[in-house]
């Protein structure tokens, strides 16, 4: 899969996760409102940006032919504000969408249920839920997104397509996409649901405990600790933990994950911009000492690479697949006064042994390469079937 692969913010229902919500929460940093400039009066004389805005704003309000609202002058004035940082991952949310981040990072979704990324200004589909509505309908996986309720664009925005595919439980959605195995298209009316799907889900394969992690929300690590043990009773020798098209989530809940199989020392080095660093250690609550073998593949990204940059630098897992996305910086997100909230970068992370992987990525101590749709079927899943037989062999 094409390395340019953009994670999505927020995954559309059950994991509406913008493919790299990786938060810092310890920040705290408000933006001040500004007001409308009444009409008629002189420009402001001070050199301040919200000086600046204002006079614009009171230019557009008197002159323009269709003077633009409240809501969309400050969402395009914050935006401009964070595209002027040169930061991938920078965004600003309204209160709606502010709403929908919220519920993915507090392990709640709402939406269609399929999770979706992007490459160049194509949005496609990488993963459909078992049993949502996506499912039902009849949505696939690499189907590429081209209209949404009637309306047909040849680029289509990741966060564009997240607001609009997302909404109110029992509301209708028409999803057109163009499925690249036929070039046909398809316009499929789904209706929006709660996506009741567990965040883990566990299973034992043979003598190995199997689980798939798919995000770090707030319940990860609880979830994860309560399925260990419950394999652990079924008598699994060892484990296989993985995080395919995991594009990662909360900064605490990567290292409380890490805590779970690392006794002690550090899980992952933030470094400012000022160039301090400021240490992640293990919390002490390891669940076991078995085995492991963690899988990841080239949508596994920011939480997902600090707890395997953790697990690889003190052998504590195998890792098996192919190199991780790359995405090792963290995001802070800072509500808004005026209601919605803002996302940007404050640092980068390095690995315990101080390794720098941002925009390199993690290599796999096995490789193994695998079209991402033999995924769908344990059948045809290489990767996995290689993690399985190394997990046996290790235990």
């Amino acid at each position: 899969m094409n390395r340019a692969y953009r994670i999505a913010l927020l995954l559309v229902g059950a994991l509406l996760i913008a493919a790299t919500s990786f938060a810092a929460g310890a920040v705290v940093q408000r933006i001040n409102p500004w007001w409308s400039t009444p009409i008629g009066i002189d420009p402001p004389t001070a050199v301040g940006i919200g000086n600046r805005v204002e006079e614009v704003e009171a230019i557009i309000q008197q002159k323009a032919l269709t003077p633009s609202s409240v809501e969309s002058a400050t969402a395009g004035a914050v935006s401009g504000l964070l595209r002027s940082l040169d930061d991938t991952y920078a965004a600003y949310f309204d209160s709606e969408h502010w709403k929908y981040f919220q519920e993915q990072n507090q392990g709640e979704f709402y939406g269609i249920g399929v999770t979706i990324s992007q490459r160049e200004q194509s949005v496609y589909v990488v993963s459909v839920i078992e049993g949502t509505p996506a499912q039902e309908a009849g949505l696939e996986v690499d189907d590429v997104i081209v209209s949404i309720d009637g309306d047909k664009k040849d680029a289509w925005d990741l966060d564009e397509v997240v607001r609009r595919i997302r909404g109110p439980e029992g509301t209708f959605v028409d999803v057109g996409v163009r499925r690249p195995a036929t070039d046909s298209e398809f316009t499929y009316h789904i209706e929006r649901a709660r996506i009741d799907i567990p965040n883990v889900m566990s299973r034992m394969e043979g003598q190995i405990g199997y689980i798939r992690l798919m995000s770090f929300n707030e319940k990860s690590a609880g979830e994860l600790r309560s399925a260990i043990e419950k394999l652990d009773d079924d008598g699994a020798k060892a484990f296989v933990l993985d995080v395919r098209d995991n594009p990662g989530g909360l900064l605490q809940s990567a290292v409380d994950v890490a805590s779970l199989f690392v006794g002690d020392g550090v899980i992952v080095r933030v470094e400012h911009g000022d160039g301090s660093l400021e240490e992640y250690r293990a919390s002490g609550n390891t669940v076991t000492d078995k085995p492991l073998v963690m899988l990841m593949n080239d949508n596994s990204a920011s939480a997902s690479e600090v707890l395997g940059g953790a697990l690889q630098d003190y052998g504590r897992a195998t890792l098996v697949g192919v190199r991780s996305f790359g995405k090792a910086s963290v995001q802070t997100v800072e509500p808004l006064t005026f209601g919605g909230g803002i996302k940007f970068t404050i640092a980068h992370y390095l690995t315990p042994k101080n390794r720098a992987i941002d925009g390199v990525g993690l290599d796999p101590d096995v490789k193994v390469e695998m079209e991402p749709k033999l995924q769908q079927d344990p059948e045809t899943d290489t990767q996995l079937k290689r993690a399985l037989e190394i997990a046996l062999e290790k235990s």
